[in-house]
């Protein structure tokens, strides 16, 4: 029996959830991520920001928006959010702080999140950006800073 692709699209999204909900319990369980935890964490967010910028840029490409204004803007803002992840690892291996550089990532998360809530995009963009999300989610709480709502910015 064949599945429905928008049944395999809830089924996975589905899965990528509760794996999410998986991972932030754990995380919240312990007293606090070593620093070692943080910078292992903030690689990965570099990484997977250089992932979801990719997917991004392609299907940016193939979308409404393809050769506007507004195509340009949001592939900026996207590099520009993979930039910051890149600076605040450089600035967290030297200094083991975060409390400039996090909120500043989280405040363009919430612009990409708006960003994305207002397009079309393939279903490799929102897993690419849902493993992103969780990530800057696991940094944002242990250091206790909260991550802005999507759409909650400017």
């Amino acid at each position: 029996m064949l599945m429905k692709p928008s049944y395999l699209k809830k089924a996975l999204l589905s899965s990528i959830t509760v794996a999410a909900a998986i991972t932030f319990c754990i995380a919240s369980a312990q007293q606090r991520m070593t620093d070692k935890d943080v910078e292992n964490t903030m690689k990965n967010l570099q990484e997977d920001a250089k992932k979801f910028r990719s997917s991004f840029d392609s299907a940016i490409g193939k979308s409404t928006i393809r050769k506007t204004s507004q195509e340009k803007e949001a592939k900026t803002l996207v590099k520009r959010f993979q930039d910051e992840t890149k600076n605040m690892l450089s600035h967290f291996k030297s200094t083991k702080r975060a409390d400039t550089d996090l909120p500043v990532v989280n405040q363009t998360a919430s612009q990409i999140d708006k960003l994305l809530s207002g397009i079309t995009l393939n279903e490799r963009v929102g897993l690419d950006w849902s493993k992103v999300k969780n990530e800057l989610g696991m940094l944002s709480n242990a250091f206790g800073i909260r991550s802005e709502p999507a759409g909650s910015s400017e």
